[in-house]
């Protein structure tokens, strides 16, 4: 097995784990959200144009290739064409190519929308398949009409979940049980470790094993961990 990092401080656990985990073909783990950056307030404004531009969760017909390939709508995509410079202009983000191959696929998988094929006919949010339409979905108009912001972090953080696979509540149950004593995750904790937990590979690995694997990883010091950081492959 190639040593990427466990050199870096020899019989540390933790880096001689993500050397075994990028030893393996799946090491980068699950496919999730990788273009996204979006607060619920934004998802919300966007939500509430699409409802102002297609009601009563009606399909709203979407541009089907690049602005690049194809720079003018055709008269369908007229509606789209609006609520994109809207959202654009309300939000900072959403032009016609984000918001149909980067915002929608996230927010189909949360739950929020549906996509829909030239037939009409629902798509599956987790499969590459043409899309003609989008429409607001029943949790989505909820989230729309929900009664305070209780309500809505509900929705929308439940939506979250189902779009990181779980790694919501995977958080919060390291976070809450006063067993494994952790206050916080930081971001590389998470893609080394966390992101391992009930995993289909080589590297996975339990609750216990993962708190283990981070006080290893923490007891490095900040050099070292810049330096394994820093020496990751590409």
């Amino acid at each position: 097995m190639r040593k990427y990092v466990s050199s870096i401080n020899p019989g540390n656990e933790a880096l001689e784990f993500i050397d075994r985990r990028l030893a393996d073909d799946k090491y980068r783990g699950s496919r999730s959200s990788q273009h996204n950056r979006f607060s619920m307030d934004k998802v919300i404004t966007i939500l509430n144009l699409l409802d102002k531009y297609a009601p009563n969760r009606e399909l709203m017909q979407i541009r089907t290739m690049d602005m690049s390939k194809r720079p003018h709508n055709i008269p369908g995509e007229a509606a789209y064409a609006r609520f994109c410079d809207e959202a654009k202009r309300s939000t900072g983000s959403g032009t016609q190519d984000a918001m149909r191959k980067n915002h929608f696929p996230d927010w189909h998988r949360m739950g929020l929308i549906v996509r829909y094929g030239g037939n009409q006919q629902p798509t599956d949010p987790y499969r590459s398949q043409p899309v003609k339409f989008v429409a607001l979905s029943k949790q989505g108009f909820r989230l729309l009409r929900a009664d305070g912001i209780d309500e809505k972090y509900y929705i929308y953080s439940s939506g979250l979940d189902k779009l990181l696979e779980g790694y919501i509540t995977i958080l919060l149950l390291l976070l809450r049980n006063k067993q494994f004593a952790l206050k916080r995750v930081e971001i590389h904790e998470f893609m080394f470790f966390v992101s391992a937990i009930g995993t289909d590979s080589t590297f996975n690995i339990g609750f216990t094993d993962c708190v283990d694997l981070i006080h290893a990883y923490r007891s490095l010091g900040t050099a070292k961990r810049r330096s394994t950081v820093e020496t990751l492959p590409v």
